[in-house]
């Protein structure tokens, strides 16, 4: 029996907002959900490329309702413009105690819309209390290609930052670096193929910018650089959030020339003192687990490692 339905925006907010909050890092409220769907364009448009590959932008979102209003389950698949051709991205998201036999349609409705629209490959991420769905899937043809973990620290006394030898500290909107933010387009690249599980494409230069410089909550003032005779060499990106108080760090990377030499370490303290000044008391932020060096970098600047999420990909074959 069917115990899911479509995701119905003129009811379904709240209850949505409701789930995401008790599920998620962080409150989520409703009005955040609508305006992050009126920033979408009204209806989706997915084709093929002359190489037969999914491209465009088209999404499902199902919900399992409960007996009083409320949502038990949430899930959605999609595919953005900057998606890599040919895949569709999803999530299921159930509520506490939820039996996994509930969750299990859900998963296997959005495959069946990626399948329908052409999709070669799904992603998924899968939260780590939900082992008996991640084995389930995984036997479903899942594979398991990254397990994210979240971490948080409080930014109150502080040892010194200072820079290595010949490295300059600045920010996005203070920097000496001709043409910095192509210079950290460029960063990005280059790190991002070194990034353990790093299954996505870098979007172009325009659409980075969007996200990354101009997205929601951040701040060209927190976009700190390590910078070495007018190159940048190192980027720690910080995002902020609802909560004045709190600050995820989205992203941090060191050419490899660099590496090695405690710049990360420096960099990310030297940023935990401007964001202190700013008055966050909290920073978050999340490592592939494979990913050592940084684990160890954010472990010694007092990070507290939380549950994270596993990153799955299922090929989509004859799709």
């Amino acid at each position: 029996m069917v115990t899911y339905r479509p995701f119905q925006p003129s009811t379904d907010y709240p209850p949505l907002a409701e789930l995401l909050s008790a599920t998620g890092a962080r409150p989520v409220t409703p009005e955040e959900l609508r305006a992050q769907d009126a920033r979408l364009p009204p209806s989706g448009s997915l084709f093929s490329t002359s190489d037969g590959l999914l491209t465009g932008y088209g999404r499902i979102r199902l919900v399992t309702p409960g007996a009083d209003g409320e949502l038990l389950a949430f899930a959605t698949a999609w595919r953005a413009p900057w998606t890599p051709p040919g895949d569709v991205a999803s999530l299921v998201v159930g509520s506490a105690g939820l039996a996994t036999a509930r969750l299990l349609p859900l998963a296997d409705a959005l495959e069946q819309w990626a399948r329908g629209a052409g999709a070669r490959r799904l992603l998924g991420e899968l939260p780590d209390d939900r082992a008996d769905l991640l084995r389930l899937l995984v036997a479903r043809g899942h594979r398991i290609d990254a397990h994210v973990r979240s971490a948080s620290a409080r930014l109150g006394a502080l040892p010194p930052a200072a820079p290595p030898p010949g490295i300059r500290f600045g920010t996005l909107a203070a920097t000496s670096a001709p043409r910095p933010a192509l210079q950290l387009y460029q960063l990005y690249r280059e790190t991002l193929d070194d990034n353990p599980g790093f299954v996505d494409a870098l979007p172009d230069f325009d659409r980075w910018y969007a996200e990354v410089v101009a997205g929601d909550g951040c701040r060209p003032d927190w976009v700190f650089t390590a910078e070495f005779a007018g190159r940048i060499v190192g980027v720690n990106a910080v995002r902020a959030t609802d909560d004045q108080l709190t600050c995820h760090v989205d992203y941090t990377g060191v050419l490899r020339p660099w590496r090695s030499r405690g710049l990360a370490r420096a960099l990310k303290l030297h940023a935990a003192h401007r964001l202190a000044a700013h008055g966050v008391r909290t920073a978050r932020t999340e490592v592939e687990a494979g990913n050592l060096p940084m684990i160890a970098v954010n472990t010694a600047l007092g990070y507290r490692w939380e549950t994270g999420h596993h990153r799955l990909v299922k090929d989509l074959p004859g799709a």
